[in-house]
């Protein structure tokens, strides 16, 4: 194959890509954009990436005074561990040898966090302000705590695009899954939340069981779950962007993928993957970037963050509100230019 990307192009193709014509923008201008929120925007608040919890439950295991099941030379023998392999065990073992109560303690202990914490740290705020559809695989309550600071008004004096007062935007329980949740500010957390840690989908059989994976039989819940899914990524109404995925979180993307995805790629100009990553990685991102195209319909954004890690996340979302902007300011003077068109139509007629 020929490499999609040279290491001068990732320097700065997130920017150089994402312009005022891209669908991700119109999409973004309509209010039907949805956003896949991965750990990559949690991390900056101290929560854990995906491998980091599989490290924390891992140590939480090995040093627990109530669990002697693990000496020192097995625990850093499973650090070896792919993490969707680690993380099933750890849940086993924690699931059998742990109330439920106590486990509810170590999840909110790493994934909660606090509102100012939250609005210093930036990051979720300007998503929130992007006025997307917000789906999650996280667990943490990050973009709950901006969801619940009530209606956002995009610009002074529009009222257009916010929601009653009052409404429920945040959602986990698999039962209230259906399109009618799907609107713009609506936080989705797909996986489950440590609000409720029976929601959350941690080892494979948790995913096996929402995925129907290697031939599972029929589940209602996952009926419900497919359905919605369906909603998603087998239409053309919304343009889905993933955000926050690094590479260790590709591991999770690809039960989404495998599991929902398969069978529509023929839309494969609606679903958009920014990928952090080095510069000195094009060859490595070249390859991700064919495979996701060609086999789940989804276009590879790279992101470098050789300079700025995960921080270079912000400067995408100041790129992106700048251009909603910018289109959404001349959405309104078109539409002025329209209306007084019309006007002085009407006065020959």
């Amino acid at each position: 194959m020929d490499l999609e990307f040279t290491r001068e192009q990732i320097e700065t193709y997130i920017f150089d890509t994402l312009t005022t014509s891209h669908p991700i923008l119109k999409a973004l201008n309509s209010g039907k954009l949805i956003i896949f929120v991965g750990a990559g925007m949690s991390v900056h608040l101290g929560l854990p990436s995906w491998r980091d919890f599989a490290l924390r439950y891992l140590e939480m295991i090995y040093s627990n005074s109530n669990m002697t099941l693990m000496n020192f030379k097995t625990k850093e023998s499973l650090k070896a561990e792919e993490t969707k392999k680690l993380l099933s065990l750890c849940e086993y073992i924690g699931k059998n040898n742990l109330l439920d109560k106590q486990r509810e303690e170590y999840y909110k202990k790493w994934f909660e966090t606090n509102k100012s914490k939250v609005i210093d740290g930036r990051l979720y705020e300007k998503l929130y302000r992007l006025n997307a559809i917000y789906l999650t695989t996280n667990y943490d309550n990050a973009l709950d705590l901006i969801a619940e600071d009530g209606p956002f008004v995009r610009d002074e004096g529009d009222e257009s695009r916010t929601p009653e007062v009052g409404s429920k935007k945040v959602y986990f329980d698999i039962n209230e899954f259906n399109k009618e949740i799907l609107k713009p500010q609506n936080v989705i957390h797909v996986h489950g939340s440590v609000s409720d840690i029976k929601s959350m989908i941690i080892s494979y059989g948790d995913y096996i069981k929402r995925y129907g994976i290697n031939g599972n039989l029929h589940d209602e819940k996952r009926d419900i779950y497919s359905d919605f899914m369906s909603q998603i990524f087998s239409q053309k109404d919304f343009v889905v962007f993933f955000m926050g995925y690094g590479l260790e979180e590709i591991e999770i993307l690809q039960f989404l993928f495998e599991g929902t995805m398969k069978d529509s790629k023929s839309y494969c100009n609606n679903r958009y993957l920014i990928l952090p990553c080095y510069s000195d990685d094009f060859l490595k991102i070249s390859y991700l970037s064919d495979y996701y195209k060609n086999n789940f319909g989804v276009s590879v954004i790279p992101c470098n963050m050789s300079e700025k890690g995960y921080d270079i996340l912000e400067d995408v979302l100041d790129h992106l509100l700048n251009l909603s902007k910018s289109t959404y300011q001349e959405n309104d003077e078109i539409a002025e230019l329209k209306v007084g068109l019309k006007a002085i139509e009407e006065m020959f007629l």
